[in-house]
């Protein structure tokens, strides 16, 4: 194997790879990416063996050959050389050699014929989708992941491909997000439903790009990403999604218009005051305002900003994570916030002012118990 290529590209090639390889294993080949160089052309894979990541380059070369390289090392190495041109080969004695004006760098390889062979099936269910679209819906949803493994079908984002429309939806139980394209060529005459793990999302976000056309293959238990020049195949989650419509009110009968910036810069400024175990803030509505209140009793220290708000009904109080909040509302793109909601202890029902063309956006937030406290306690601390 023998090759040019500039250190940047080198680099930006490998950061779309390296995301699969496993921190742990007890398999130290899956530790490695997999370099290929046919002809002109160089393959880099990464796997875990339940996700597999190629990605394809076009390079000076003058020999073909594999190796089997540990990643983080030559990430690592790549990453700290100059902007400058790379001959990169291999030599007898299991070595990659990587090769600078000043500089010399050696590398140990790993039997190339260790490396999982990947084998990505045929789908049964196929259809395209534009970059942009495919990365703006995966973008509105990954925050809501669940991380709780006792819990795996919410560890990923559940995917339906419905006869007129695609959805993307994902929640912890504490916030929700849901995210629907009007617009779509569906491959499908019923609903189709699967659940996407959060690592192959990641992934398939470093290596898309807004003006590319993704082709998407769906078999029995794996889907398939084919991109101009990277291939991402990923086992899907087993399990079935918990049945989300049922936990989205429909009887939210208060609204709440907020500016969307000036919120969360308050909900930054408050929060620094809530404790550090719930990082509660109380929200306390009157027609024209809300009250931003936190308190951490174990040091002492409360906090009070008051910002307008356009508020339908005539007073109300409301707890939430601010962590959870402040993250929901930076996913909302117009400069307005809309929020619907019920009572207290009831979920809110959270949307952008405007909705975008042949999309539907929402948010669901689960509230935090607080001490109910009355409009007039309110307003004897106030005087206080």
């Amino acid at each position: 194997m023998n090759f040019t290529i500039s250190k940047s590209e080198f680099y930006a090639a490998l950061q779309k790879v390296i995301g699969v390889v496993p921190q742990k294993t007890t398999i130290s080949i899956l530790t490695c990416i997999l370099i290929d160089l046919d002809g002109d052309r160089l393959n880099l894979t990464g796997t875990d063996l339940e996700i597999s990541v190629t990605t394809s380059l076009t390079v000076n070369a003058s020999d073909d050959g594999t190796v089997a390289v540990p990643a983080r090392l030559l990430s690592e190495i790549v990453r700290e050389l100059p902007d400058v041109p790379l001959v990169i080969f291999s030599e007898s004695g299991n070595k990659l050699v990587i090769k600078t004006e000043k500089g010399e760098y050696k590398i140990s390889t790993q039997p190339k014929e260790d490396f999982p062979k990947i084998t990505v099936e045929e789908g049964s269910l196929s259809f395209e989708i534009q970059g942009q679209l495919l990365a703006r819906m995966t973008n509105k949803t990954l925050f809501a992941v669940s991380t709780d493994e006792l819990r795996p079908a919410l560890t990923g984002i559940n995917m339906e491909i419905l006869p007129s429309e695609l959805r993307f939806v994902a929640t912890d139980g504490h916030r929700l997000s849901k995210i629907i394209c009007n617009n779509f060529s569906s491959p499908v005459d019923e609903q189709r439903n699967l659940i996407i793990p959060t690592k192959t999302l990641n992934l398939l976000l470093r290596n898309v790009n807004d003006d590319m056309v993704v082709n998407v293959q769906i078999g029995e238990d794996h889907i398939v990403y084919s991109l101009e020049n990277a291939t991402i195949y990923s086992k899907l989650i087993n399990g079935t999604y918990p049945n989300y419509e049922r936990v989205i009110p429909n009887n939210n009968d208060k609204r709440l218009v907020m500016d969307k910036d000036l919120l969360i810069s308050t909900l930054r400024r408050v929060s620094i005051f809530s404790s550090s175990l719930t990082h509660q803030v109380r929200l306390i509505m009157t027609p024209s305002q809300v009250t931003i209140r936190s308190e951490d009793i174990e040091f002492g220290a409360e906090a009070k900003e008051e910002v307008p708000g356009d508020f339908s009904a005539d007073w109300m109080q409301i707890g939430y994570n601010s962590n959870y909040l402040i993250d929901l509302l930076r996913h909302v793109d117009t400069d307005e916030v809309i929020f619907e909601l019920k009572d207290s202890i009831s979920a809110a029902i959270v949307y952008p002012s405007e909705q975008t063309e042949d999309e539907d956006y929402l948010l669901l937030l689960m509230p935090i118990r607080i001490n109910e406290q009355s409009r007039e306690d309110e307003g004897e601390s106030e005087t206080a």
